[in-house]
């Protein structure tokens, strides 16, 4: 178990791990190098805690990252930290106060179940991450626009899951008639 200054995270991450076991199976749960959780092939998992809130996803095969968020203040610090060019422009458009917050809130939950999908991490260099709100749902800006699905869900005032899936090819079935 990764190590929490709070007990209530600590908790919420055990509370976690037992529903991602639940949700991939209990011999398929595994941590790769940096602690992320992982079932084994062609699934994964995502886990998340905010606050109290629990959020744990499964996808039968691809990647998948989730992220809840309970919000709280933003600092601009931390906007300047985490947010592309892009993003900043869209977030500071908004009128001060809940709209930057929410707007905030939409880029963060996007962003950290991005690189949840992807496995690099909430180490990453975010900034280098863009996702573009111009249509009203979370896309990936540029070349990646395409591999990845964003849904977003509210399940409480002030508290945001973001679920980022990567998008599979859908099959074609070729025909092919025995000639036997």
């Amino acid at each position: 178990m990764a190590a929490y200054k709070h007990w209530e995270n600590q908790q919420d991450s055990v509370l976690g791990w037992h529903l991602l076991a639940d949700l991939a199976g209990p011999d398929r749960l595994e941590r790769d190098g940096n602690g992320r959780p992982r079932a084994q092939p062609p699934g994964d998992v995502s886990l998340s805690h905010s606050g109290g809130w629990i959020a744990a996803a499964s996808a039968p095969e691809g990647r998948i990252g989730i992220d809840v968020e309970v919000e709280r203040d933003i600092t601009s610090s931390l906007v300047q930290r985490c947010m592309a060019p892009s993003e900043h422009a869209w977030l500071t458009a908004a009128a001060p106060g809940l709209a930057q917050r929410e707007r905030f809130f939409r880029l963060w939950t996007a962003k950290e179940s991005y690189v949840k999908a992807t496995g690099e991490g909430i180490l990453a260099d975010l900034r280098r991450i863009a996702i573009d709100h111009s249509s009203g749902e979370p896309r990936m800006a540029g070349s990646e626009s395409d591999q990845w699905l964003f849904t977003v869900t509210r399940p409480a005032p002030h508290v945001w899951v973001t679920v980022c899936t990567e998008r599979r090819p859908a099959l074609r079935w070729l025909d092919v008639e025995s000639n036997a």
